[in-house]
């Protein structure tokens, strides 16, 4: 009987890690969300920009502190390049990091992190240095 009881706890969390799957970024696609949130934000769309982040962002970085961010990074409002994308190894969290540059005002690195959220990809973090 125990045994019977073992395996099904077993089939269940089976079953349920099959359900929680992440989804899966292809990178032309996850290179495509980080672009529309920058051009967002350049177009001065920063409210619509900052509800494509994760709750976690949300959390971190409340509406008037994203939009005061942005507002002390002119360079935001500048065209970008892309300029490479790969996994963040050095998180416990599944994220795909996106490089872009910008030259204006003065040259500046811009980072788009994208996490899994609500069975999309959105933005995980931003880093304007």
């Amino acid at each position: 009987m125990r045994q019977n009881g073992i395996y099904v706890i077993l089939l269940i969390a089976v079953a349920l890690g099959g359900c929680n799957s992440t989804p899966s970024l292809p990178a032309d696609q996850g290179q495509s969300i980080a672009e529309a949130f920058l051009n967002d934000i350049r177009s001065g769309k920063v409210d619509n920009a900052w509800q494509e982040t994760t709750p976690e962002f949300k959390s971190l970085m409340g509406k008037e502190a994203f939009r005061d961010y942005v507002k002390r990074r002119p360079a935001l409002k500048s065209e970008t390049k892309f300029e490479s994308a790969k996994p963040n190894q050095s998180s416990t969290m599944k994220l795909v990091e996106f490089q872009f540059s910008a030259d204006k005002p003065k040259p500046l690195k811009i980072t788009v992190m994208l996490s899994p959220s609500e069975n999309t990809w959105r933005v995980e973090r931003l880093v304007a240095d």
